[in-house]
């Protein structure tokens, strides 16, 4: 089997609801992917996860052209050729991101070839059901309206939620924290991502103020370049630190491990260098006793490849699910998910269980 040709396809979305964070806002969700073509008619899906203009850029000036022509079943070769040849001197950014799309879609090219679904190629299914997070409440100047938000999403059946905040002070947002805790009581598991929106004083002073609060771990407090700052608020935090939508490959996990910089580990499938270099960095994780919840924030296609991952991977746990509505998330999907009881159920179908349908490109195509 040979890859023929590669498609990159930009889809976006306007926002329905806002999605305000600590470093501004934004007006819609951007998506690249790639489908990529055999020259036996069975095609894959993947998704590169970034700034969405230069992923797009790198993809059709270089990365497609390199693929053209390989096996896509032979995964550690299209790899090296990708990664450690083509970007040794960009070994962070939306190089990985790139190249990270297309080692996605031929994993999907080989389950589907295969008629397994890809967790069957990651090791076996390890567990068919997962618990799942909402990451859908973001900061709103009315602090009521954020715990509304939450109150509704735990409506939905969600034991845990992620609130954005850290646009204002820790003080200032302190009574956006206490406003959600008030609604949704403490047997709700309630996380907070600052999107690298603090200094190591403002997180400090964060950690100190909201320790009340029972949270189960504070995201991307810091800088992701600060990764001292990052240890050393870790050691004197009595919440747990969770980051690494920011790293890249297995290299830069092990900085992270090896600074004792963070509690949980987050890689992202389309960022971080694809499935198999995802899968190397949980199991880095086992070896330094590091949970992993991977970053899962983008289309239907992200979210397909990390539950094949997180189905086949013991040390995972923790779907991040987007409820916002304002990703192509379902329309991605073979099937909606079934979530009974906090957890979806891991689908089976053939590679990643993913199709772009023609109403999705005529409805989201840029």
């Amino acid at each position: 089997m040979k890859i023929t040709h590669i498609d990159v396809i930009s889809l976006q979305k306007k926002l329905s609801s806002s999605m305000q964070i600590s470093r501004g806002g934004f007006a819609v969700r951007n998506h690249t992917l790639v489908q990529v073509h055999t020259d036996e008619g069975i095609s894959g899906l993947g998704e590169g996860v970034g700034n969405a203009h230069l992923v797009k850029a790198i993809l059709k000036e270089q990365m497609c052209d390199l693929a053209t022509g390989m096996d896509p079943f032979n995964i550690e070769l299209l790899r090296n050729r990708l990664m450690d040849s083509q970007v040794y001197f960009e070994r962070k950014g939306s190089a990985l991101c790139a190249a990270s799309a297309i080692e996605m879609a031929c994993w999907d090219i080989k389950g589907k070839a295969l008629d397994q679904p890809v967790y069957q190629l990651l090791g076996g299914l390890y567990r068919d059901r997962l618990e799942v997070y909402a990451s859908d409440i973001y900061w709103e100047e009315n602090p009521e309206d954020m715990a509304a938000d939450a109150v509704r999403i735990v409506e939905l059946g969600f034991h845990t939620l992620k609130a954005h905040i850290g646009y204002k002070s820790p003080k200032e947002d302190y009574t956006r924290i206490q406003a959600i805790r008030k609604a949704i009581g403490y047997e709700i598991e309630l996380m907070i991502d600052l999107n690298c929106g603090y200094d190591l004083t403002q997180a400090t002073q964060a950690i100190n103020l909201w320790e009340e609060f029972d949270l189960k771990w504070i995201e991307e407090p810091l800088n992701p370049n600060h990764i001292h700052a990052l240890a050393d608020l870790r050691s004197k935090s009595n919440i747990p630190i969770a980051c690494g939508e920011n790293e890249f490959q297995i290299y830069g996990f092990k900085s992270l491990f090896d600074q004792k910089a963070i509690d949980v580990a987050m890689p992202d499938i389309g960022r971080a260098g694809g499935i198999q270099e995802t899968k190397n960095i949980c199991t880095l994780a086992q070896a330094y006793g590091v949970p992993v919840s991977p970053h899962n924030f983008s289309s239907g296609i992200l979210l397909a490849a990390t539950i094949h991952l997180m189905a086949s991977t013991p040390n995972t746990g923790l779907l991040e699910l987007d409820t916002s509505k304002n990703a192509i998330l379902e329309e991605l999907l073979l099937a909606p998910l079934s979530m009974n009881d906090g957890c979806v159920s891991v689908p089976s179908f053939p590679g990643l269980g993913v199709e772009l349908k023609k109403e999705i490109l005529e409805q989201f195509t840029i």
